[in-house]
């Protein structure tokens, strides 16, 4: 080896040893992508605080913002109209500026349409199914249907419908403070096909996200009819990493066992005030960007 060889293998050593040694260390990966839950317009006079009208500037003023980020994809966590279901038509052009996909979720709101429509709200949201998955930059999102047992979601005098009913008299005699008609619960099937997702994620070694309209936790009168055994799966799997959830508009944060429950704010609150988030998730942290009601800040992920 000549004396220039040797020399610039002895820089390539001293530069690596000094980055390994540095405190410059390489950056953790971030995915970011978009957050907005119960956008819940309807072309109505408000009624209290909640403004449904707009909910259309509000859309359009999130799009100037989202879609110079170049995101893969947005969440929204249900609740995409109030009552009416030509409403999904007028909201739905309002997202192409955005430029890249919407993840839905069904709410309790989006199922107050006529019996007949109830079946069309997945399709004209582009939904594969009621609650499916997808995966994206070695995460899983499962995207649960908490509206799944509920007397708003079936046929009425359906056996769903008669077994919703049954349930909900039962709880709240038995004074859960779920036990409210807006609220609903996931199906035996569904927490089966739960359990499938994460030992998928598993094997794939995959972190999840599980996502629903209604919050697991905390117990505030919101969450699941059977939020205890989606803990109950949740605890049996440790690439579950974070949970989000609506419905509650005031929002919520719970960590358990180091797992962050996070109820994010409804945009459809006073004219001119926003809610919603860009999330970027790490190996280490959760990061979210707020906007408008929802606040900014980082949480750490368990390892």
């Amino acid at each position: 080896m000549n004396r220039r060889n040797f020399m610039a293998l002895s820089l390539a050593a001293a530069t690596t040893a000094a980055r390994a040694n540095s405190s410059e260390a390489p950056a953790d990966e971030e995915i970011s992508f978009g957050l907005i839950t119960d956008i819940q317009y309807a072309d109505a006079d408000p009624v209290g605080e909640r403004h449904f009208r707009e909910s259309i500037p509000k859309i359009k003023a999130a799009a100037e913002i989202l879609a110079p980020r170049k995101l893969p994809f947005t969440l929204h966590l249900g609740d995409f109209i109030d009552d009416q279901f030509r409403s999904i038509d007028v909201i739905l052009p309002l997202l192409e500026p955005i430029g890249h996909r919407f993840h839905h979720l069904l709410g309790n709101h989006d199922f107050s349409v006529a019996p007949d429509e109830k079946s069309q709200v997945r399709v004209k949201l582009g939904m594969p199914a009621d609650y499916y998955s997808f995966e994206q930059a070695g995460l899983r999102f499962v995207m649960m249907d908490t509206n799944d047992i509920s007397t708003y979601k079936h046929p009425k005098d359906s056996p769903q419908d008669l077994e919703s009913t049954a349930l909900l008299s039962k709880l709240a005699a038995e004074g859960l403070n779920s036990a409210k008609p807006w609220n609903g619960g996931v199906s035996k099937a569904q927490i089966a096909w739960l359990e499938t997702e994460c030992n998928a994620a598993a094997v794939a070694r995959q972190r999840v996200i599980l996502c629903g309209h209604h919050p697991i936790l905390p117990a505030e009168g919101y969450q699941l009819w059977n939020d205890q055994e989606v803990l109950d799966v949740i605890d049996r799997h440790s690439s579950i990493v974070a949970c989000f959830c609506g419905h509650n508009h005031a929002g919520s944060e719970v960590i358990r066992n180091g797992i962050p429950y996070i109820t994010f704010k409804s945009m459809l609150h006073e004219p001119g005030i926003t809610a919603y988030s860009i999330i970027h998730v790490s190996e280490k942290s959760l990061r979210i960007e707020g906007f408008g009601r929802e606040r900014s800040r980082v949480l750490a992920l368990k390892a």
